[in-house]
């Protein structure tokens, strides 16, 4: 599958948000490191990032109008995932026995339910896209994130970050650990983020190659050459620091 990773930061009593993706794609096929961006920025300040199926991306992030403020980009979004998962399910199931969502809603009018109705019916609820998107945007000085899917929305504000995708339990975990605070500066958030992206990828789907960015009202970073070679030998550093640490030695195992 994939990890999106987004956290809120405050740098000089300006907000940003720090994010992060991996190239990791899953077919019928398997699962394989992919040049694709897992992410896509929809105007100066709006970020989208995917986790599930890539060929919908670009329908579920298709906007009326970019340069328009968060809330209209949130809801939007959700009213497209409402409209694939019913097109596909026209598509999909109901074009099997030649009828439309209206034959089905009449059907449950009457008393008796055919077996057929009832069949399609479990598979109209059961059915999932299984995709989900992590929007995130600095809108009037104030960071969001939300995650949107075809059934609800989200805000992770209060939360200071959040994850989707496969990894996403060891990366919000890891920002737990880190203790992450929406006041964090961006430094901090950037290996805060980067930690977390790097944990997650103990989970079979979660690809190894990073995409780290910062997004900010007039900002929009990308982090890569020396800097994330610097961010890669604290996170080494770090894994080696308690199995190296000189009070080790100290240890006396034959005391109570």
């Amino acid at each position: 599958m994939t990890i999106c990773i987004a956290a809120i930061a405050k740098e000089k009593n300006e907000e940003f948000i720090v994010f992060s993706t991996d190239h990791m794609i899953t077919t019928a096929m398997g699962q394989f490191e992919h040049s694709i961006f897992k992410y896509k920025q929809l105007n100066g300040h709006t970020v989208a990032m995917l986790a599930g199926d890539p060929l919908i991306f670009e329908e579920l992030v298709e906007l009326k109008d970019n340069n328009v403020d968060f809330e209209t980009i949130k809801n939007e979004i959700f009213d497209n995932f409402k409209k694939k998962r019913q097109q596909i399910i026209q598509n999909e199931i109901f074009n099997v026995y030649g009828i439309d969502q209206d034959f089905v809603i009449e059907s449950l009018k009457r008393e008796v339910p055919n077996v057929y109705i009832d069949a399609i019916l479990r598979q109209v609820a059961d059915f999932k896209l299984d995709t989900a998107i992590l929007l995130v945007g600095v809108d009037n000085g104030i960071a969001k994130i939300v995650e949107i899917n075809a059934e609800n929305m989200a805000s992770f504000r209060d939360m200071n970050f959040h994850a989707i995708g496969s990894g996403n339990i060891q990366a919000v975990n890891t920002l737990l650990f880190q203790k992450h605070d929406k006041c964090d500066n961006l430094l901090a958030t950037l290996y805060n983020v980067y930690k977390a992206k790097r944990n997650a990828e103990v989970l079979q789907g979660v690809g190894k190659e990073t995409e780290l960015l910062i997004l900010g009202e007039e900002t929009y970073l990308k982090i890569n050459g020396k800097n994330m070679s610097i961010l890669k030998k604290i996170y080494d550093e770090e894994l080696l620091f308690g199995k190296k640490h000189k009070e080790l030695s100290n240890i006396n195992l034959k005391e109570d």
